[in-house]
């Protein structure tokens, strides 16, 4: 009787196709793969980019033909329910909406959305990147995410291909129009999170088609939509949700910095604060409500590291710093000098009692780029950056930490009731002791530092743009006091070392840095970044007083989105 003939399969999993063997398309695992000990990768093709000797439809599409023609993985999932296999592992699954051909324009910018942009979209990228799941498992039924992904990615490439921009510009307006017939259709308040993350797309990448686009309209329309999608969330967040928010929450910190009235925008990131930490929120790719409290996994958000809490404190301390330096009427004066008393105070005790130390359970982001004490890094350099920029506009602060009544709280309301805030139009608005001056400066080299500790090849880079650039406008030399045998100021909760860096080896190294990054994400903020670096410390070394950024950003008009 002749052998047996081994059946080859054509739709098993990939690891008995590669074996040949018949495969039983188990679920989560076939049997062929238990049996070999081995784990099995799922039944869908990966993609695969084919080269056609078709003439291209664009430059863009031109280069991307001769650099891509490689099988690519692309993650996705149900917008309800993201597709984990056995041990939370994604399958990979192809997209129906993608053709394995990108030979139109539109195909070519999701490919470039896939194997560019979520690189430079978040502090990390793997299979677990949300940018690489969320996203795509929309954009097949929903035309304003789909639209938003390939108009930013025509965005992200006319830096190099200036073709790209009308294209990008064009696709944005298309996508803005689907958002407004979206919103126009809705028969109950219910915002939908494929509505919810388009409008953080349109915010988050405004700047890219514009520098100078702080996405101010983005941002007013999208809180009335925040307000409606949380008031429609009566369990406990899902991953997909928590991602959404968490972006939302880095888009409105960045937008602090630049959008909108001041004193409102403090206002609706203190209310939104609250409810994030009264929300219940799932930070594991896999449901884990039935999970006790204690053994939950916290997975990294892509924008907000591991706190969106420090997010929103970052956030407020822009505003509020903003608001201080916006110009004070006769009759506001009383009022906005009470209301910065309290608020800034309040934000202070907030980034000093961040609880910084390392949870057991934080889960790493299986990027070989970045790593948990990377973004935890971060973290720390943007706590430390609020509260330079806090005390540099209110160095009341601090004068508040060199004294010793019953509490801080009282010795600042001291320093306030006595003197209060002078006029800006007759004083300087930033008045330190030399002791306080010498010691900002020095908390700008420790932020610096703590970035500079972290790898040039970290994912973490994208999200360094605040630290950076309020940190680089302190490089300026130290003052000396008229007393040489007085105590230089020591804050007792940030101790800080002395730096072996002068600032001019401080400067070239922001400089050299900005510049690389600014050919690794090739967008036209960090551009922006440097020049305002460059003329804050042009001003600072020609001038006897230290200026700050804020004052210079506005009366330039170099306004932009720096993250």
């Amino acid at each position: 009787m002749p052998e047996a003939r081994r059946i080859k399969s054509r739709a098993g999993c990939l690891q008995c196709k590669r074996r040949k063997v018949k495969c039983d398309i188990g679920m989560p695992s076939c049997q062929q793969c238990l049996r070999q000990k081995l784990q099995c990768p799922g039944y869908q093709k990966p993609l695969k980019w084919v080269d056609i000797p078709e003439k291209p439809k664009s430059e863009f599409l031109s280069i991307r033909r001769k650099s891509h023609s490689r099988d690519v993985k692309i993650l996705g999932g149900d917008s309800e329910d993201l597709k984990c296999g056995a041990a939370g592992s994604f399958q990979y699954f192809q997209l129906p909406s993608i053709p394995q051909s990108p030979t139109d324009e539109s195909s070519a910018l999701i490919h470039h959305y896939f194997t560019r942009v979520c690189r430079i979209a978040g502090c990390f990228d793997s299979e677990i990147n949300p940018f690489r799941i969320v996203p795509p498992a929309m954009m097949d039924h929903s035309r304003p995410v789909r639209l938003f992904l390939q108009a930013s990615s025509a965005a992200q490439l006319s830096r190099q291909y200036p073709k790209m921009r009308l294209k990008a510009l064009s696709l944005q307006s298309e996508a803005f129009s689907a958002v407004r017939n979206e919103i126009g259709s809705l028969n109950v308040p219910i915002v939908s999170d494929e509505l919810m993350l388009s409008c953080i797309i349109a915010g988050l990448t405004s700047a890219w088609y514009d520098v100078n686009d702080v996405g101010l309209s983005h941002v007013m329309g999208s809180q009335v939509l925040l307000t409606l999608w949380l008031a429609s969330q009566t369990t406990r967040l899902k991953y997909q949700q928590t991602f959404i928010l968490g972006a939302y929450v880095y888009w409105l910190m960045n937008a602090a910095f630049a959008a909108g009235d001041p004193k409102s925008s403090f206002h609706y990131l203190e209310s939104l604060q609250y409810i994030v930490q009264a929300l219940d929120m799932s930070h594991d790719i896999i449901d884990d409500t039935n999970v006790p409290e204690h053994l939950r996994r916290v997975f990294p958000h892509p924008l907000t590291g591991f706190s969106m809490q420090l997010c929103i404190s970052i956030g407020k301390v822009g505003a509020l710093c903003r608001l201080h330096f916006s110009e004070m009427t006769e009759d506001n004066r009383e009022e906005l000098k009470d209301f910065l008393q309290e608020k800034s105070l309040a934000v202070e005790s907030e980034l000093l009692n961040v609880n910084s130390h390392r949870q057991t359970n934080f889960e790493d982001p299986q990027d070989p780029k970045t790593s948990i004490d990377e973004i935890l890094s971060v973290g720390e350099a943007y706590r430390c950056t609020g509260l330079l920029q806090l005390y540099a506009a209110f160095p009341k602060l601090l004068q508040a930490q060199t004294q010793t009544p019953r509490s801080l709280e009282e010795a600042f309301l001291q320093e306030f009731s006595t003197q209060g805030f002078e006029d800006p139009k007759s004083e300087p608005l930033l008045e330190f002791s030399v002791s306080h001056y010498n010691w900002l400066r020095k908390l700008a080299f420790h932020i610096l530092k703590i970035l500079e500790q972290i790898p040039t090849t970290s994912s973490t880079r994208v999200l360094q743009g605040i630290p950076v650039l309020i940190a680089a406008t302190w490089l300026v030399d130290p003052r000396a006091p008229k007393n040489i045998n007085a105590p230089g100021f020591e804050h007792p909760q940030i101790p800080l070392n002395e730096s072996k860096y002068s600032k001019e080896t401080w400067r070239e190294l922001v400089r050299t840095g900005l510049r690389q990054h600014n050919e690794y994400v090739s967008l036209q903020q960090v551009s922006r970044v440097l020049e305002i670096v460059e003329e804050v410390w042009r001003l600072d070394d020609e001038g006897d007083e230290k200026c700050h950024w804020m004052i210079v950003v506005a009366s330039k008009g170099l306004q932009t989105l720096y993250g």
